[in-house]
């Protein structure tokens, strides 16, 4: 038997939370942020309102739209008191576009050299 999180509570509400404040630092309305993603209003609405989940692809348009990493969903706020905990925040997130960006370069470098060579 699997214990019940209560609403308001575990990753579902940290999601909802941290994509509507996302959504107004950035200064867009849900119907802003459904026509960036392609989504519909009603489905960001109803992902704010812990009435639907997300897949990975739609946490990947989401991060896209808003300018930020998919782990901003996923921290909880509270962790990040002072000004300068959510410029760490800021620099991990710079630092995993960069690494990624290495891996992406050296995967196509690999592939290119295993069909010419």
């Amino acid at each position: 038997m699997t214990k019940k999180v209560p609403r308001g509570t575990g990753v579902k509400a940290l999601f909802a939370s941290n994509l509507s404040r996302l959504r107004k630092e950035a200064g867009i309305t849900q119907i802003a942020l459904a026509k960036r993603t392609g989504l519909t209003h009603n489905f960001i609405n109803d992902v704010e309102n812990m009435k639907k989940w997300v897949s990975s692809e739609t946490i990947q348009k989401l991060s896209e739209a808003l300018d930020v990493e998919p782990m901003h969903f996923f921290v909880n706020n509270n962790l990040w008191k002072k000004p300068e905990d959510l410029k760490y925040l800021t620099i991990i997130g710079g630092i995993h576009k960069k690494v990624n960006k290495i891996f992406e370069e050296c995967i196509i470098r690999e592939t290119e050299e295993t069909r010419d060579g």
